[in-house]
């Protein structure tokens, strides 16, 4: 993607985020920025100079109510994409999205077009006692593994570099076997979403973004991310967590360091021409 393409689509996002923030003031919901879009408020004020996307996350009570009102509050050409909401939508990740603008997306083994979209995750509650959290983990990242291979032609990123080792097998094998015939995307959404919300968020002491793309990287204790901190993102006031470092240094490690060529766009996407 060319710098402009890619200028032009954070532009778009940004104001997608800013009716997204319009929402949550209007009613009062917590959220917070996540991931790259709360690392580029920290090293940068802004997006991240080759990022493509915007990641915001609300507490799973908070995220409730926003699906209540979402539709009757954005303007007619945003839309509101989410597994509960939207028939035939496959993305466990529900997407506020700019329907005059398409995004083509190479990144997995068939090219997509989008809307462009910023992502909004919802966050659970992660259980205190350290081996019924371990426990919790496994089920998750086995549900969210079925989902994946329910979606495995049209959803996972074969362009990615560094994964761990076992994910290289898991892809080797979803390369091989019928996978998508064995795992059916509409029953194991529907798993992956009962546990996502076993433990009630305001109830435990532990909080997760399971759904990044960090995984159990993004999970903590509640007194990181406190009652939040504002950051500046391209001339608007972002709710962040409170301990921005110690997040993104279990997320990044020397976050402050700039990654290779290669890692930048990961998503590899462009606008439509």
């Amino acid at each position: 993607m060319s710098e402009k393409n890619l200028r032009d689509l954070q532009l778009v996002e940004l104001d997608l985020l800013k009716e997204f923030l319009r929402i949550c003031e209007k009613y009062h919901l917590r959220y917070f920025a996540l991931g790259g879009t709360l690392l580029g408020a920290v090293r940068h004020k802004g997006f991240i100079p080759w990022d493509d996307d915007v990641d915001v996350g609300m507490p799973r009570p908070d995220f409730i109510r926003f699906e209540e009102i979402i539709e009757r509050e954005l303007p007619e050409y945003f839309h509101y994409k989410s597994i509960s909401r939207t028939p035939g939508y496959t993305h466990y990740v529900p997407r506020m999205t700019d329907g005059r603008v398409k995004v083509i997306d190479s990144s997995a083994a068939s090219e997509k077009e989008k809307e462009a979209w910023i992502d909004i995750f919802p966050m659970d509650g992660m259980p205190g006692g350290k081996y019924r959290r371990k426990f919790h983990c496994v089920c998750l990242l086995l549900a969210r593994m079925r989902v994946n291979y329910s979606l495995f032609s049209t959803n996972i990123d074969l362009k990615k570099k560094d994964r761990p080792f076992y994910e290289k097998v898991l892809i080797q094998l979803g390369r091989i076997l019928p996978v998508e015939k064995i795992f059916k995307t509409e029953r194991e959404l529907v798993r992956l979403d009962r546990l996502m919300q076993k433990y009630s968020y305001d109830e435990s002491p532990y909080l997760i973004n399971f759904m990044g793309i960090h995984k159990l990287k993004e999970m903590f204790h509640k007194k990181y991310y406190g009652d939040g901190a504002l950051y500046d993102f391209e001339g608007v006031k972002l709710m962040g967590p409170q301990d921005y470092d110690h997040v993104l240094r279990q997320m990044y490690g020397e976050y402050l360091n700039p990654p290779s060529k290669e890692e930048m766009n990961h998503h590899h996407t462009r606008i439509k021409e």
